[in-house]
Parts: structure tokens; C-alpha cells; sequence
């Protein structure tokens, strides 16, 4: 069936001996197997006899996998060393391939490619495009491999696709573990001013999370005035376009998210930073300036409805201040907007409960009235929510030791060990221990 040239050459071809192996173990012809692949005869031919052999596409390797009845994917490191490696691969073959592998889980034949393509410099455009390519479609694992391919070739320091690049391996590393965040941000920050204002805006908003979760609040500040400032340069731009005698010629910034949601999130974050070092006079001036985010001109339902939130949460946090600096007469108020707002229960307890524990007064009706909340609060998984979780047990947990419930105290205290170890934090957890070491007689 096959010339003595060809089947010397697949000799050397371990893909087109598997095929031809195949082929005279099943007792098929060439065309019997070119049917059961769904593939052209004359094409299948070109593969096998053709001297020298016609490229296979990976498009052509899936369809002859599944006509050999292999597992997917299954021939995929044999393709990558021998059709992409055994000489200057055509990047029109080897980018189909690598999304390909990302769709399927081949991390391993990914690597074997890029470990090759990494020689050459001209190929990192093509892996930084393909890598944005594999984020946008979620295969993240994968697109993270393509990035630090990128990060170790680029020679340019202020190249915008290496900032993205750092950007990304953030996103992509962002979990439920505090130090492996902070590092994370650690190796991305000195790149983050070579990176496109779109960008720029939310992964200050991405450090601002992690900082928070880590509790350094002076970074926190410092991360929420330059979003301001970065929110207002973005403004300033949008209004010199309104202004140009030609508006259709200029180049719109294009956000992932309203203007307004980045003013907010400024001036919102700047004030938790404030509240958190004491200075709640400050807080209240930064809470102020997110209360009335209308001056923006809300263009559709979406952006009134941002406005509306941090109007809301202006309220809210407004309430909190008074809470921390020790004013009871604002208890009543607060528990009746968090009973109206559901959301809020997480944070305004903590504020609720530490304050209860700085001034010494009962907060046992409140606790009472959140029970079911609070048994619910197990489903906020994100990095934000919980470091909260983690400070509401760790000052339930005090007020609990501080009133003689000793058993509630323990359980809190376990609750509160389990969270720093699965956040791996250990911020505020001394406080904790401190408490347990000089237990005051109940209230």
C-alpha cells in the first residue's frame, strides 16, 4: 500500500507509524480510514506518502485521533515534538495548537512548545496575543504559562505587553492565601505604570484587595488616592473630548466598568484606610465625597444604580464612624439599615462588635437578631469578605471571653484559627490569644 520511500519516512515519524500501524491492524484501506476520520483521502495521503510528508494541522491530528479511536489529545506531545520542533515551526500551525492545548488541559505540551519557541524573540508577540486570547476564554492555568514565557523573553522594562503581562500572572494568582497575594502584587507593582489606563484602574483596584487583606493600611491609602487621581485624569481627558471641535475623531478610554464605579471605589477604599488608622473625621470628609457621585452624569440605568450603591454605602459607612468613635445612640439607626440591606450584615457586625469591645457595652439583642446571618456567613469565599470573617470571629471571641460565654468564645476562637490558616494570615490573631491569656471576669 505505501512506497518503500514513504514507510522509510515514517519510520522516522512516530504520529504517521501509529497511523499506518493502525491502518494494518484494523485491515483498513486508506480510504476505509480517511472515511471513518472524516477526512479528504487525497489529503490523508499526502500525510502518509507524500515524500516529504504533507504538514498534519492539529485540526487534522484531532480528527485522525478520534478515527483511531484514541483518548483526546492523546497524540498531542508526539505532534509537538516532531511536526512543531524538528524545525522552524510556522507560527499559523503552532498558535491553533497552543489553544488548542489550553482547551483540552495540555499544560504539558504547551510548555515542550514554548520551551522552543522561547529562542526565538520574534515569536513573543504571537504568545503574548495568544495568551490574552486563552485569559478572555478562561483557560487562565494555560495563559499564565504564555506569560511568563513573555516576562523571561521581552527585553524592553517598559514594554506595555510585560506590565500586562505581570498583570495577568495577578489576576491569574489572586486566591484565598494573603502572602501568596501580596507576592503576587509585590512582583507586579514596579510594572504597573506601563500599563494602559484600562488596565491601570482595576488592578489598582486588585492591589487596593490584597492590601486590605493584609491590613497595611498606609499602602491602602496611597493605592486609593492614586485611583482617584488616575480616575480624574480619565475625566479630565473624556471632558476635553466633549469640548474638541471634532468629538467622532477622538479616541474614547474604554473602561471595563463606569467611571463612576472607579471615583467610588477611590474615595471608598481611601476612607477605610482612614477608619482603620483612627482618623475618622478624615473618613467622614472621603465619605462625603462618594455620597453624591451624580456630578458624573450617569448615562444609563446601570451607572444611576452605581450612583445609588455608593450613596448607600456613604450611609452605611457614615454610621460606622459613629459606631467606632463609641456612640450608642446610633445603634438603633444602624441595626435598621442593616436589616434593609442584607449585604451590609458581614461588615457592619464587625464594626458593630469591635466597637462593643473598645467602650464595653452589650451587643447581645444585635447578635441575637443576626444569629441566622451569621450562621450564613460561611458562603463569602472572596479575599475581601474573608478577612472580615476573620475579624468578626476574632472579636465575637473576645466579647464572648470578656462576658463569661467561654463556650462561645472557644468556638469563635476555633473558627477564627481555621480562617487565618486557610487565609494564611495571622494579622489580629495575637490579639486573640492575648485575650484568652487574661480573661476578665464576666461583665
Amino acid at each position: 500500500m505505501f512506497s518503500e520511500g514513504a514507510f522509510a519516512l515514517m519510520e522516522s515519524s512516530m504520529i504517521r507509524c501509529k497511523i499506518e500501524f493502525y491502518i494494518r491492524e484494523n485491515g483498513l484501506t486508506l480510504q476505509g480510514f480517511a472515511e471513518k476520520c472524516g477526512l479528504n483521502r487525497g489529503t490523508l495521503s499526502a500525510v502518509i506518502n507524500r515524500n516529504p510528508p504533507r504538514s498534519i494541522s492539529v485540526r487534522e491530528l484531532d480528527m485522525i485521533s478520534w478515527g483511531m479511536e484514541l483518548p483526546e489529545g492523546e497524540l498531542y506531545s508526539l505532534y509537538a515534538e516532531e511536526c512543531l520542533m524538528q524545525s522552524a515551526p510556522h507560527w499559523r500551525r503552532v498558535k491553533p495548537f497552543l489553544l488548542r492545548c489550553a482547551a483540552i488541559g495540555k499544560l504539558d505540551c504547551i510548555k515542550i512548545v514554548l520551551e522552543k519557541l522561547a529562542d526565538d524573540l520574534s515569536y513573543i508577540r504571537g504568545i503574548f496575543v495568544a495568551a490574552e486570547q486563552m485569559f478572555d476564554q478562561g483557560h487562565r492555568e494555560a495563559s499564565g504559562l504564555l506569560y511568563q514565557c513573555v516576562i523571561e523573553c521581552e527585553k524592553y522594562n517598559n514594554s506595555e505587553r510585560l506590565a500586562i503581562s505581570y498583570y495577568r500572572l495577578l489576576q491569574i494568582n489572586i486566591g484565598q492565601d494573603a502572602q501568596v497575594n501580596l507576592r503576587a502584587a509585590l512582583r507586579f507593582e514596579p510594572y504597573r505604570s506601563g500599563l494602559p489606563v484600562q488596565h491601570r484602574l482595576d488592578a489598582l483596584i486588585e492591589l487596593i484587595k490584597i492590601y486590605f487583606s493584609v491590613h497595611n493600611w498606609e499602602q491602602l491609602e496611597s493605592l486609593a488616592d492614586e485611583l482617584i487621581e488616575q480616575s480624574q485624569a480619565v475625566y479630565a481627558e473624556r471632558e476635553r473630548g466633549k469640548r474638541s471641535s471634532n468629538p467622532s475623531r477622538v479616541e474614547p478610554i474604554r473602561l471595563q466598568k463606569p467611571l463612576i464605579r472607579y471615583f467610588g471605589q477611590g474615595y471608598l477604599c481611601k476612607a477605610t484606610a482612614l477608619q482603620k488608622m483612627g482618623r475618622y473625621e478624615e473618613a467622614k470628609e472621603a465619605i462625603d465625597c462618594y455620597a453624591d457621585l451624580s456630578w458624573l452624569g450617569p448615562a444609563d440605568d446601570e451607572e444611576v444604580r452605581q450612583v445609588l450603591q455608593f450613596r448607600e454605602w456613604a450611609t452605611a459607612n457614615s454610621y460606622t464612624q459613629d459606631i467606632l468613635m463609641g456612640r450608642q445612640e446610633s445603634l438603633e439607626a444602624y441595626v435598621d439599615f442593616l436589616r434593609s440591606h442584607p449585604n451590609e450584615i458581614l461588615s457592619g457586625l464587625v464594626t458593630i462588635v469591635q466597637s462593643a469591645n473598645k467602650y464595653h457595652f452589650s451587643i447581645d439583642w444585635i447578635i441575637n437578631e443576626f444569629a441566622d446571618s451569621i450562621s450564613g456567613f460561611d458562603q463569602f469565599t472572596d479575599v475581601v469578605n474573608m478577612e472580615r470573617r476573620l475579624r468578626f470571629a476574632i472579636q465575637y471571641s473576645i466579647y464572648c471571653v470578656r462576658r463569661g460565654k467561654m463556650k462561645e468564645g472557644m468556638e469563635s476562637c476555633l473558627k477564627a484559627l481555621a480562617l487565618s490558616s486557610t487565609t494564611n494570615s495571622e494579622t489580629y490573631f495575637g490579639d486573640l490569644i492575648k485575650e484568652f491569656m487574661h480573661v476578665q471576669k464576666p461583665v
